[in-house]
């Protein structure tokens, strides 16, 4: 299997055959040990996964009641394209929602496949009957208008703990979100199919009634 860039990679063939957990492993034996994101970034509806490009925004809180905050926000999300996950730091902001259900819409239909906020999000029930995968730190019903603002978008940020630049994979599901850096996307992948076969002899193994540690000294795989 060959990826030329993020841009060809088989989006719903990682997302039915990896996860957020073999991808995170794989990671770990590359020397990336620091690419999941905090455990307080949670989906917001059971079954939630979310597989995609990342593209970036960030955000700041603001005290501006009077004020317009929308323009630079709407800029970045019109910008979305096709396999696209927008990716939101804020520093954990809790003043308001940063992501709801009218976002989800136009996002979707620029053909994003989900979104990865660090702060609040609202209109969850309609984010779950629309199915777009979003993950977030919470939910709150405020606006975020005149108390939250975009100050940039395609740029470098740090999202849960997690350097992210534009283009990077971005994997998410019930385990969490793993960030796999566009210069090893064709490695990692690569590798975490070959996990996936190899935890799967482990496991018919470990049911036949093998030890741990026997399967464990064979493979090397838990």
């Amino acid at each position: 299997m060959t990826f030329m860039s993020v841009k060809t990679v088989p989006y719903e063939m990682v997302r039915e055959r990896l996860s957020s957990s073999i991808l995170s492993d794989v990671l770990d034996g590359m020397g990336f040990r620091h690419q999941a994101m905090g455990e307080w970034i949670r989906p917001l509806y059971p079954g939630a996964v979310v597989v995609g490009r990342a593209h970036t925004m960030l955000m700041t809180d603001v005290y501006e009641p009077e004020e317009d905050t929308f323009a630079l926000q709407i800029e970045g999300i019109d910008m979305l394209e096709k396999d696209d996950v927008m990716v939101v730091a804020s520093k954990r902001s809790t003043e308001a929602a940063l992501w709801g259900e009218l976002l989800s819409t136009a996002a979707r239909c620029r053909g994003a496949r989900g979104a990865v906020i660090d702060g609040l999000a609202r209109d969850l029930r309609q984010m779950e009957e629309m199915k777009f995968p979003v993950f977030a730190a919470g939910a709150r019903p405020i606006s975020s208008k005149g108390r939250c603002i975009a100050i940039d978008y395609g740029c470098r940020i740090n999202c849960g703990g997690v350097n992210v630049e534009p283009d990077d994979l971005v994997f998410g599901d019930v385990d969490g979100i793993v960030v796999v850096p566009e210069a090893v996307i064709e490695e990692a992948v690569k590798r975490g199919m070959e996990r996936v076969n190899s935890e799967r002899v482990t496991r018919k193994e470990l049911v036949a009634g093998a030890l741990l540690k026997q399967v464990y000294d064979k493979y090397g795989t838990l």
